[in-house]
């Protein structure tokens, strides 16, 4: 985000609050409810969506020096992520070549040694197999060179190191034609420099669609958050633009009229707002004051969602602030879960039957473009 548009997205926002409302699409519409139920449905965005769609696995702040690894739970299965004795980032499948045991789990190591806990094949941070237990008698053919860990495409950009599956040979340029419209804002918010304060990871039943589509309306604020949050926004008033595949929320604060009068110098829309970015299919970035929240919906089943909730700061204030943070981090999480648990009681609804389809309002476009988004990848168009 460059400076013009910073300062065009304040008076935008001032504009949609003195008119009392919010950015709106071209007509209202319905939405089948046998998205949000369907195993046929969710195994196909399983298949054509979530296995092939660039996702940020970690934080580069989790692997700060050469010679580290973390696993991490994706769509594709179990993931390990190393940073090489280089200190370049890699991704394999978390599996020994052997009988494919999982080698890591979600604590990071740090060692030049993956090794299996079964039989104790080792691999080094590469992922070349470098040990085989009792070689000599019980694997005295085995070519190292051809059974080192099963790599994926992957690239270390915009503070996260990210899979990307379908790549073909090049996957920084597989990742930027994905974010092409969002990368310019990606950069501007210097991910790179902040590092993880600390992590919520929860399963909720209910759809992870029906989950990320509470992020894409502020329709809800001052009623599903009027004990928490509501009061500090305007209810139903945001600046929400389509970037490429990803969408951007500026949800104006009611600090908004102080930060307007500011001259222009002064203004900064972290001042008077939170940004949402809502990257296409299952990535959220919460962009507060001085931090970032990283929501990452990971689909377990058609009424089943994995959702892990970063809170990422800037490193050199990672101690001095310690309570801050926290504050920040528990707020966001109590926030989020009065949505989460909506979402599950909305599954509910979803799962008996009774109603054929849901409605969206003018104000809830994202919603049906997201959804369309979807469609458009299930069909192959996207």
């Amino acid at each position: 985000m460059d400076r013009s548009t910073e300062l065009e997205l304040i008076r935008r926002c001032q504009l949609l609050s003195e008119d009392r409302t919010t950015t709106l699409g071209d007509a209202e519409a319905l939405s089948d409810t046998d998205r949000y139920r369907s195993q046929r449905q969710f195994d196909e965005e399983v298949r054509l969506l979530h296995s092939v769609k660039p996702v940020p696995l970690v934080h580069c702040s989790e692997l700060p020096t050469p010679d580290s690894f973390v696993a991490t739970e994706t769509s594709l299965g179990s993931l390990l992520v190393s940073r090489d004795a280089e200190g370049h980032a890699r991704v394999f499948h978390n599996m020994c070549r052997h009988r494919g045991t999982p080698l890591a789990g979600g604590e990071v190591t740090f060692n030049k040694r993956i090794t299996c806990p079964y039989h104790a094949w080792s691999y080094n941070t590469n992922g070349q197999l470098q040990s085989v237990s009792d070689e000599h008698h019980c694997f005295p053919n085995i070519d190292k060179g051809n059974n080192g860990l099963l790599q994926l495409p992957g690239i270390e950009k915009y503070g996260f190191v990210w899979a990307c599956p379908a790549a073909d040979g090049d996957a920084e340029q597989h990742l930027e034609t994905d974010l092409a419209g969002v990368a310019p804002d990606l950069d501007w918010l210097g991910m790179d420099q902040l590092t993880i304060f600390e992590k919520n990871v929860k399963r909720w039943r209910a759809n992870w669609k029906l989950l990320s589509e509470g992020g894409v309306e502020t329709y809800h604020f001052s009623f599903a958050h009027k004990e928490t949050i509501g009061p500090l926004f305007l209810n139903n008033t945001a600046v929400i633009e389509a970037l490429g595949r990803h969408l951007r929320l500026v949800l104006p604060t009611k600090a908004l009229t102080e930060v307007a009068s500011l001259p222009e110098d002064q203004q900064r829309i972290r001042d008077c707002s939170h940004v949402l970015y809502s990257l296409f299919p299952t990535t959220a970035l919460l962009v507060q004051h001085h931090h970032v929240d990283w929501i990452d919906f990971r689909p377990v089943s058609p009424d089943e969602t994995e959702i892990r909730i970063t809170t990422l700061v800037p490193a050199e204030l990672r101690e001095s602030k310690t309570d801050h943070w926290q504050r920040n981090h528990d707020i966001t999480v109590e926030v989020l879960d009065e949505d989460f648990l909506l979402g599950e009681s909305i599954q509910r609804s979803m799962n008996s039957g009774a109603m054929s389809h849901i409605q969206y309002g003018r104000n809830e476009w994202a919603l049906r473009r997201f959804n369309d988004l979807i469609d458009q990848a299930l069909s192959g168009s996207v």
